[in-house]
């Protein structure tokens, strides 16, 4: 009996000097690896955390949108002011009657309105004639001679131009020029032409819808502009 609990008294004693020692052995220290989470973006400081990936992915989808928005307005912009740079509304002037007409009439084909008024301005006149010869008797003779090849003229009075004979008024220089050359060839006598600026009736007429260059080119393919007088003007609207 003795010896036996003697051998109990061993054994405990050593149970605890073993789990003493396993208690004070030290643990290995373990050094944590860093890096960011997988499931998270990285952020700059200066930029807010998405709070999570389905907010984060709508911001996103909100920028994309502002930002296209944003380019078509930017693209329309431009197209507007291409379209706006490509129209006018013409102003057209003429000193003949008929010319205006012909102009109302095709304006009112078109359905495009229009103001019309007269207004007074100075324009360059081409005066064809012959000089003056010795004397009035000498005049006559000639302005006969032309009467007799179909050519209107008349003899003038006045002091300056006195026993000039006048062979006609011309708007253009082109047909100034054409008529000149015509008499000369047909009556033999040396033609001038006088150029100068008068003031004249002038037939306004100003269309009030914007117009744009395929519709205008159009417009005046029905004149023939070499034998009117009609000047043009493409003011903005």
């Amino acid at each position: 009996m003795k010896w036996f609990f003697l051998f109990i008294v061993l054994l405990n004693a050593g149970f605890l000097s073993w789990h003493s020692f396993v208690q004070d052995k030290p643990k290995q220290k373990v050094e944590s690896v860093y890096g960011p989470p997988v499931s998270e973006k990285i952020h700059l400081l200066s930029e807010p955390s998405a709070v999570s990936d389905e907010d984060y992915s709508a911001g996103m989808v909100v920028k994309n949108n502002i930002e296209t928005a944003l380019s078509q307005a930017l693209a329309n912009a431009d197209r507007l002011a291409d379209d706006a740079s490509d129209v006018f509304c013409p102003r057209l002037e003429t000193e003949r009657q008929d010319d205006k007409r012909q102009i109302t009439q095709a304006l009112n084909a078109l359905g495009w309105p229009y103001q019309e008024r007269e207004i007074t301005g100075k324009r360059p006149k081409f005066w064809l004639y012959i000089a003056a010869p010795d004397t009035p008797a000498l005049a006559e003779r000639i302005v006969k001679e032309l009467a007799a090849k179909s050519i209107d003229s008349f003899v003038i009075n006045r002091a300056e131009m006195k026993n000039r004979i006048s062979l006609g008024l011309y708007s253009s220089k082109a047909r100034a020029e054409a008529s000149r050359q015509k008499i000369q060839n047909a009556s033999g006598y040396a033609v001038d032409v006088y150029e100068h600026l008068r003031n004249v009736p002038i037939q306004q007429i100003d269309v009030s819808e914007a117009i744009d260059e395929r519709d205008w080119e159009q417009f005046t393919s029905r004149f023939d502009l070499t034998k009117t007088m009609i000047k043009v003007e493409k003011n903005p609207c």
